[in-house]
């Protein structure tokens, strides 16, 4: 079997699926405001066979024929310019009995306008105006405008199911999409392999912070941590188990630190954590019980983070110049705790 190579191969299988069920209730629906007036003329046998082939199988040829295709998205719009030069020729095989004839035409466009906007609605009208054509050639010219209450009766249904499920259809799209852009929100907010907050969102929460402290003149601290030893692990181990210590060192830092506090990661196997409304006192204890933790944690057996943490504290400071400069002095105290034997906490 030949596998396609095209580009688009597949896409808009979904499309396809949808536009079916809505296809299938409204040309259903539009069956009956036709019906009642090819009644009302008495219209032959190859109108009205034309008519239950398009209100009935229609839909699944339509369906079959899209999914067939290699791109079934193009190939389902090819199909709604066929629903659209039906309508055309639909109205002119009513002799252009006004009712059903403007529902069928706008709900036909509404159709269009949804799949495709603007561009679709105009090829949809130039389709319209195809059918008519084909209309005038087929069934013939007449005109009998006049809608009686039979007609109006049939009609309704249409009138007032279709637009609903209409509604509904463009409801579950904008759900589906406002849920795919909160995914994308969150994704493109945190880290892909600890799901703290990424390195360009957690820097922006520290300017903030950094601007808050400067403005109410209260004290915050930044603590920048460090995994002693990690490159070991990597070399020794393989990198799926440096990434399954990275995950289990960020689970360590959720379970020890308030939800309210910034936590992301800054680096490699560097984590950062901004506490507001911490002197680096209150800061330098909260850090030594965690390094004190990890150490624990280092000693057990077979112990999913067998790494100890070095750690770096520094207080927002009214001579700083901005966050960077906060940065620099938690990223200095770090290096010391680094130089120093690591496993331990400097404050700057």
């Amino acid at each position: 079997m030949k596998t396609s190579t095209h580009p688009m191969a597949g896409k808009g299988r979904r499309f396809v699926e949808r536009i079916w069920r809505l296809r299938m209730v409204g040309l259903a629906l539009g069956f009956f405001c036709v019906a009642s007036v090819f009644a009302q003329q008495g219209r032959g046998a190859v109108l009205w066979s034309l008519l239950v082939f398009h209100g009935f199988i229609w839909p699944h040829v339509a369906r079959r024929a899209a999914h067939a295709c290699v791109v079934p998205y193009r190939g389902e719009r090819f199909n709604l310019m066929i629903d659209a030069a039906m309508g055309g020729f639909w109205v002119v095989a009513m002799r252009f009995n006004l009712l059903p004839s403007v529902l069928i035409l706008v709900m036909l466009s509404m159709d269009n306008i949804a799949a495709g906007g603007l561009k679709l609605f105009l090829r949809g009208v130039a389709a319209h105006l195809l059918g008519m054509a084909a209309g005038l050639l087929v069934p013939g010219f007449a005109f009998e405008p006049d809608t009686r209450m039979p007609t109006i009766v049939a009609c309704l249904p249409f009138l007032i199911v279709y637009p609903l499920a209409l509604g509904w259809s463009t409801y579950r799209i904008s759900k589906k999409l406002a849920e795919q852009t909160r995914t994308l929100e969150g994704l493109s907010r945190t880290d892909g392999l600890t799901g703290l907050l990424n390195r360009r969102q957690w820097e922006i929460l520290l300017a903030d912070e950094f601007e808050r402290c400067r403005a109410t003149c209260y004290a915050s601290s930044l603590l920048l941590f460090d995994l002693d030893h990690f490159k070991v692990v990597n070399d020794t181990r393989g990198h799926q188990a440096g990434d399954a210590v990275l995950r289990a060192f960020a689970m360590l830092l959720r379970e020890h630190f308030r939800v309210s506090d910034c936590i992301g990661r800054y680096g490699g196997e560097e984590f950062g954590v901004v506490l507001a409304g911490a002197t680096v006192a209150e800061a330098r204890s909260v850090a030594e019980r965690f390094v004190a933790t990890v150490r624990e944690k280092n000693k057990e057996v077979g112990g999913q983070c067998p790494c100890t943490v070095s750690v770096g504290v520094a207080q927002c400071d009214e001579s700083m110049m901005d966050h960077a400069a906060w940065l620099k002095l938690a990223d200095a105290s770090l290096y010391r705790a680094k130089m120093t034997g690591r496993d331990r906490v400097v404050t700057g």
